[in-house]
């Protein structure tokens, strides 16, 4: 029994099935740009949904349209297995030749970087599962949203715009390119304001706060409505996939240090 599991193993780690499996992935993915280019509002909604709710959805409903996605997640998840096999087996290796220990992270530096990328992809397939997406929560100024958890509050204020001043392109002179939503957060009684923009969400009690739409955008337009649009996104798995971009930065250091200590 033993024999044949270390076969299996050794044959899940074959370089082999590393390049056949990246073969396949750029092609599946160069094949997924057109239909994710010709069907996008077909894939925009699992952000929102998560991924299990999307497959059970959108993804059952159009199979043809989504074949090249569900294809994806099985390439990607046997590159996974082969890549950890293939790594433990390295590490194995390097621990079997008794190097000195101070060299020992230098060694393990690159395969410490294919165990980061794994914990990153882990990480963010977690995110898909099990993150919660909540859209839609507009505000005008001096109304408040208050988050699931009941001890977060959100008041929007007003905007402190930054207005683009050019004359390079007209057609853009005078609009709004950064809306700065002054935003007052009581989180269980602490109060302070916090400035709210696009690509730029607030952090609060481990709830991401996300600029999804404002109005005015030009200074007297919108009819002298004023609002903001919020999507209130909780992501308890984010930890692990920044995780494993601290475990890639440091492999990726000590590989840099360990390649001008050898010389």
């Amino acid at each position: 029994m033993s024999a044949l599991l270390l076969r299996c193993w050794r044959a899940l780690g074959n370089i082999r099935i590393t390049v056949i499996v990246c073969f396949l992935l750029t092609a599946n993915l160069g094949l997924g740009y057109f239909s994710l280019r010709n069907n996008l509002e077909l894939f925009v909604p699992m952000s929102n949904l998560g991924l299990s709710r999307w497959i059970n959805t959108y993804g059952v409903a159009n199979p043809r349209h989504a074949a090249w996605f569900f294809a994806m997640i099985i390439l990607l998840g046997t590159l996974s297995i082969n890549t950890f096999v293939c790594t433990t087996e390295r590490v194995f290796q390097i621990l079997a030749r008794r190097y000195p220990v101070r060299e020992l992270p230098f060694h393990f530096a690159p395969h410490l970087m294919h165990y980061a990328v794994l914990i990153i992809l882990g990480g963010y397939l977690c995110s898909y599962l099990f993150a919660t997406s909540d859209t839609g929560h507009a505000l005008r100024p001096g109304q408040m949203l208050r988050l699931e958890n009941g001890r977060v509050t959100l008041r929007f204020i007003d905007f402190k715009p930054e207005i683009l001043r050019s004359k390079r392109v007209d057609s853009f002179d005078g609009y709004v390119i950064r809306p700065n939503a002054q935003l007052t957060v009581n989180d269980g009684g602490h109060e302070y304001l916090a400035v709210l923009n696009f690509n730029a969400p607030l952090r609060v009690a481990g709830y991401g706060i996300y600029l999804s739409e404002f109005q005015p955008r030009r200074p007297g337009g919108g009819m002298g409505r004023s609002y903001i649009n919020l999507t209130v996104r909780r992501d308890p798995s984010a930890v692990i996939y920044r995780f494993g971009m601290a475990v890639f930065v440091l492999g990726l250091g000590l590989y840099v240090f360990g390649r001008k200590f050898s010389k």
